[in-house]
């Protein structure tokens, strides 16, 4: 298959495994991705292989174990990326068609330099297995070309590639890997896949998107471009839009109801809407008003009147723009080190439905006693930099000694190293000046191995700085 070049578009074309779309957007945000399918956990979609990985996203978050409790394909470094599979029914009973869509950062690939432009490629494969059996495995090479040095820095999943395979439905081992082709960097998720019978009555996958072609007949192949974000930013979006094809009526509409749960599995709100018929298929969007969730992740289930089936996707609810995606519990986590012990119990007591209103006064506050509304943005800058810096085997960087002090203090003033200061002492030390709090923390790396501590003085003043800070 010929490489295609993307280059702030779309391009679309059919092959021979059906529909393929590579998108480069600057208006796509922190990737999370729909997936769905019949009812079961997750509903039908792709259910991991094993435990996940404990692995970071492109900006330090441990986003990975989120998007794979919720049906999703993600996996981080080396390469890290979220996808999401979706199920359509086609014109014959004996196949379903099958949107994959795996979306990436710009940062993750290599890219070179050409006279005024940047090029990367990226390769994607693809491979349903039943049993020893391989029924489909699909190779894809794709080229993006950045018009900036600054594109190619891009952190949030900017790069999304979709594939629509016509597959039997039935049960399949299902993997999905990436690689730079710039670097031979490669990253697999794998996950166990029920592909479900192409439908005669029911609905289809619901599908965050960007923009959809309406079927007119079921033996076309579906065409969305699928929103990698799946969510909107608390304060700022009214609506996250999900398309939906329905099944085997004759009436001019098809009604579906709907309901949206919490992260922790409690009602938010039940709601109906009506498709319309445009041909052979009924299609629509059902509108999630914003306003009537609350934050973190949330699970969309979709049904017809009268119908045992249920159909399913995520969704997300982020805290703010440039803010980390996470569910609740971990966002209150993630600010232990940015406000004082009583906010954060204060975060962490609020019941679900009192959330929004609670973080809202939070960040109003924040922004008074920072005396910037960009203080949220800048410690969580600080903690994707802690995490890039000071990562050891068993933590991410931002829970190190030195992590928890440059999220607690900021960058120091004056960083100096230097050896033991006595023969009985072993290892090095390295010493973090801030003189506004007029304290200087002393850190020991015993080991040689880069381990280092917080000598026992030093825990002691920075935890009386840091408390002087937040109060």
């Amino acid at each position: 298959m010929q490489p295609r070049m993307t280059l702030f578009n779309t391009v679309i074309r059919m092959s021979a495994h059906g529909w393929r779309a590579a998108l480069l957007t600057a208006t796509l945000g922190l990737a999370a991705a729909c997936g769905g399918g019949r009812s079961g956990p997750p509903a039908g979609g792709p259910s991991p292989s094993g435990s996940p990985r404990s692995s970071l996203g492109p900006q330090g978050y441990d986003v990975v174990s989120l998007f794979r409790g919720l049906g999703l394909l993600a996996r981080g470094a080396p390469l890290p990326f979220v996808g999401s599979v979706s199920f359509f029914a086609s014109e014959f009973p004996d196949s379903t068609h099958t949107l994959v869509a795996v979306s990436l950062a710009n940062t993750s690939l290599t890219f070179a330099r050409e006279s005024d432009r940047y090029r990367a490629g990226y390769s994607v494969t693809i491979v349903f297995r039943n049993g020893p059996t391989v029924v489909r495995n699909i190779e894809a090479h794709e080229t993006v070309v950045v018009g900036s040095f600054k594109e190619t820095t891009r952190t949030d999943e900017s790069i999304l590639f979709e594939e629509v395979i016509t597959i039997p439905p039935g049960r399949y081992e299902f993997t999905v890997s990436v690689r730079d082709d710039g670097s031979a960097r490669t990253t697999e998720d794998a996950a166990t896949l029920e592909v479900p019978a192409s439908a005669t009555v029911g609905l289809s996958t619901p599908v965050s998107f960007a923009r959809a072609t309406l079927r007119t007949r079921l033996g076309s192949i579906p065409q969305i471009i699928v929103n990698p974000t799946a969510a909107a930013i608390f304060g700022r979006d009214s609506v996250i839009p999900f398309f939906l094809e329905g099944y085997g009526s004759s009436d001019s509409t098809h009604g579906v109801q709907y309901a949206v749960r919490s992260e922790d599995g409690r009602g938010l709100f039940v709601d109906s809407t009506t498709l319309m018929r445009h041909g052979a298929v009924h299609s629509g969007t059902i509108n999630i008003q914003a306003s009537r969730l609350g934050i973190g992740a949330m699970t969309l289930t979709a049904w017809s009147p009268g119908s045992p089936d249920t159909v399913r996707a995520p969704m997300f609810v982020g805290f703010g723009a440039n803010l980390p995606l996470a569910s609740y519990d971990e966002m209150v986590n993630y600010l232990r080190w940015f406000a004082s012990p009583f906010s954060i119990q204060k975060l962490k007591d609020t019941p679900p439905e009192a959330r929004p209103a609670a973080w809202a006064e939070f960040v109003d506050l924040a922004a008074e006693q920072h005396r910037s509304t960009e203080a949220l943005r800048e410690y969580f800058v600080l903690m994707a930099d802690a995490n890039a810096r000071f990562r050891e085997e068993a933590s991410p960087g931002w829970m190190t000694d030195r992590g928890r002090v440059l999220l607690g203090l900021g960058r120091p003033d004056q960083v100096y190293e230097q050896p033991a200061r006595t023969l009985s002492e072993r290892g090095r030390q390295q010493l973090w000046e801030y003189s506004r709090e007029n304290v200087v923390i002393t850190f020991f790396d015993q080991s040689g191995f880069g381990r280092w501590r917080l000598t026992q003085s030093s825990e002691a003043e920075f935890m009386t700085a840091w408390r002087r800070r937040v109060q």
